[in-house]
């Protein structure tokens, strides 16, 4: 291992000097990226700024959680189990294949099922923004083919004078009878300044379309942020960031099993130098941990043959630095170094009456150490045409640390269970005004990901998806992209329109496949399937938008997007989401009030998985209507949004849940918030 790691420093200083030697300038946007911000703005009704229109819309219903606000973004869809722990997907990779991270903080789920994505531990309220990357634009964030996801927490605010501000809301969902709860306080002084703030959510079983309650589908949860700013010097600020996350009976109906309770502790202390006038005009480093505790059981499950406890733990440290250069014209250099540490375990506990309780480690111990040098090239060639070069070099070490994880991987013949990944990664982008108004883009990107653990080293973890035990193994190698990506964007003050087309081909694809030699240990499986590498798959697909501002007053939003994936055979991949459209029409009755207009389409999927037992869901179209009212006294904001969600109360399911449970039907909801 001493000799990888040597090789791996030898290359990583070469393509860190390599890029070093280009020029730089201050980072021009990129298409490759989509930001929502979500900051608390004061938005005026003749206001026709782009990036507000898209807040409006992102955020009409303000007791929406995070996994809600990330689905309106076209390139995002959700994998969805219960109404909880949602997990997102980019463009129809897998959650596997897309980097999430917080703030740039790596976080390791602690459930083999997939119940705990990152985005759960944090609320709307603690963010201040989200940032989703795709092709080669993600290597800033990780070694990942399908993409990136980055959680940007909103932090304290400095003042000329003392001022405390904050915002006090309640509110209330009927189709799950759930409540929500939230406050923020904040003090600013000139050289330092507090945040802090608190949600609660409480949901019961949902009704469906169909008029019943879907069981099993409840969850209470709780999250706390403090973010604190200090100011050392004219140009040097440091922050401190903690989160606290914790939910309990949490339900997942179309899982055998639900959560009883998870705990997330997110750490960071960061410093940040921001100075125009200097060489490298932003440098920031930051030193983080988390720990991840999560406890699946199917205590409250009627009738079954054999009660199991699983819990599971996650442990990451880590640390990057980053800095942006500008020392000449028209230029822009990023470079970053990031590494990590994470630690895995979960076990699995079966009790059948009359018999002594089965133990067994469903995640043998193990342990993840990442390192990653990036960097980011932006040359603007006059007033048309943009170059943006992106490259990463990327280890990860995967090993099993205790012999009884060695000694249960050694029943399939696995031997060596330490693995390293040297993951290269480059992407190049030009962009071109065509005309005017019309701007196209053109990238394309090699790029890579390593296995992850239940990929290694699970040990018969059962899916429900498709009914069959996993097993890891450890002798995977390497998922390889290869990528291209054609955007089309007209702007102009009233009318923003993009849309894009891209396409794929992944070697080394990372899927089950069925081992009829092993039997199956979970009662009613349809047998066992190991992880391995299939010869490529093939991914296309398409999204766009438009942002039309009518008159000042009214606002149309559209997003549509489609996805299209098969194996090397041919055959389909599984859960490729279909066609989908949503489009929303705003109206602002005076300075205070708005009405808004949606509606959702999705087109039926028949092109199925067999090997996966994927089955076809039906086409939809669902109607909601939304309202906002907003006054302002001398010191207080009272907010008050209501509406009205699948107003014609249809029953139906997204291609990408599983379990043909069917979604929330008819919701009315209201929120009143009070800020001063």
């Amino acid at each position: 291992m001493i000799k990888h790691i040597k090789k791996y420093l030898i290359a990583a200083a070469y393509t860190l000097a390599v890029q070093l030697g280009y020029a730089q300038q201050n980072a021009i946007p990129s298409d490759t990226v989509r930001t929502i911000v979500l900051q608390e703005v004061a938005v005026s009704a003749k206001q026709q700024n782009h990036r507000l229109h898209l807040q409006q819309f992102y955020g009409a219903n303000q007791a929406a959680t995070t996994e809600e606000l990330l689905s309106r973004i076209p390139e995002v869809s959700f994998i969805r189990r219960g109404s909880y722990g949602m997990e997102p997907t980019i463009r129809a990779y897998s959650p596997n294949q897309v980097s999430v991270t917080v703030d740039g903080m790596r976080i390791q789920g602690a459930c083999t099922d997939k119940m705990d994505p990152a985005t759960i531990y944090i609320e709307p309220l603690n963010l201040q923004s989200m940032e989703v990357h795709t092709a080669g634009g993600s290597v800033m964030q990780g070694a990942a083919i399908g993409g990136s996801l980055n959680m940007k927490l909103a932090e304290a605010e400095l003042a000329d004078m003392p001022t405390l501000s904050g915002s006090l809301s309640s509110g209330y969902q009927t189709a799950a009878r759930a409540v929500l709860g939230n406050l923020r306080l904040s003090y600013a002084t000139p050289t330092w300044g507090l945040r802090a703030s608190g949600t609660y959510r409480k949901s019961q079983n949902y009704r469906a379309g169909n008029g019943e309650r879907v069981l099993y589908s409840q969850y209470e949860k709780a999250n706390y942020a403090l973010n604190g700013k200090f100011l050392l010097h004219d140009d040097l600020v440091l922050q401190a960031d903690f989160i606290a996350d914790a939910g309990w009976d949490m339900g997942f109906p179309a899982l055998p099993m639900d959560v009883g309770e998870a705990q997330a502790r997110i750490a960071s202390l960061t410093l940040l130098r921001e100075n125009a006038e200097r060489r490298w005009n932003r440098l920031e480093a930051r030193l983080y941990a988390n720990r991840i505790a999560h406890y699946m059981d199917d205590s409250t499950r009627p009738d079954l043959p054999v009660r199991m406890d699983m819990p599971g733990l996650s442990r990451t440290s880590g640390m990057y630095m980053e800095g942006t250069a500008a020392p000449a014209a028209h230029q822009s250099l990023t470079l970053r170094a990031d590494a990590s540490v994470s630690h895995l375990q979960a076990s699995m506990t079966m009790y059948q009456e009359g018999q002594t309780p089965m133990y067994m480690l469903t995640w043998p111990d193990n342990r993840q150490v990442q390192a990653g040098l990036a960097a980011q090239y932006t040359l603007q060639v006059g007033r048309k045409i943009q170059v943006q070069l992106n490259s990463r070099l990327n280890a990860s070490d995967f090993s099993i640390t205790t012999g009884e994880g060695r000694d249960q991987l050694s029943v399939f013949g696995y031997t060596d269970t330490e693995q390293l990944f040297l993951i290269p990664s480059v992407s190049l982008q030009l962009s071109r005004m065509l005309l005017q108004k019309l701007k196209a883009t053109v990238s394309g990107s090699l790029n890579g990901r390593a296995p992850t653990a239940s990929e290694l080293y699970g040990f018969y973890l059962f899916s429900q998806f498709d009914g069959y035990d996993y097993i890891g193994n450890p002798n995977l190698k390497a998922e390889k992209s290869m990528q291209g990506e054609l955007t089309l964007s007209w702007q102009e003050p009233r009318l923003r329109l993009q849309a894009t087309a891209y396409t794929a081909k992944v070697d080394n694809y990372i899927l089950g496949s069925y081992a009829p030699n092993l039997s199956a240990m979970t009662i009613g499986a349809r047998g066992v399937k190991v992880y391995q590498n299939t010869a490529h798959a093939f991914l296309a697909g398409a999204e766009a938008s438009a942002v039309y501002n009518l008159n000042g007053y009214t606002q149309l939003v559209s997003t549509i997007k489609y996805s299209y994936g098969c194996d090397a055979a041919g055959e389909p991949l599984p859960m490729m989401p279909p066609l989908r459209n949503v489009t929303s029409l705003r109206k602002y009755l005076g300075d205070y009030l708005w009405l808004q207009a949606e509606t959702e389409v999705a087109a039926a999927q028949h092109r199925n998985s067999e090997d996966f037992a994927e089955q076809p869901t039906n086409a939809f179209m669902l109607w909601h209507l939304r309202a906002g009212y907003k006054k302002e006294t001398e010191k207080k904001v009272w907010q008050l949004n209501g509406g009205v969600e699948n107003i014609f109360d249809v029953n139906y399911r997204e291609h990408l849940d599983w379990g043909k449970i069917s979604r929330p039907g008819r919701n009315l909801f209201l929120q009143l918030t009070m800020g001063f």
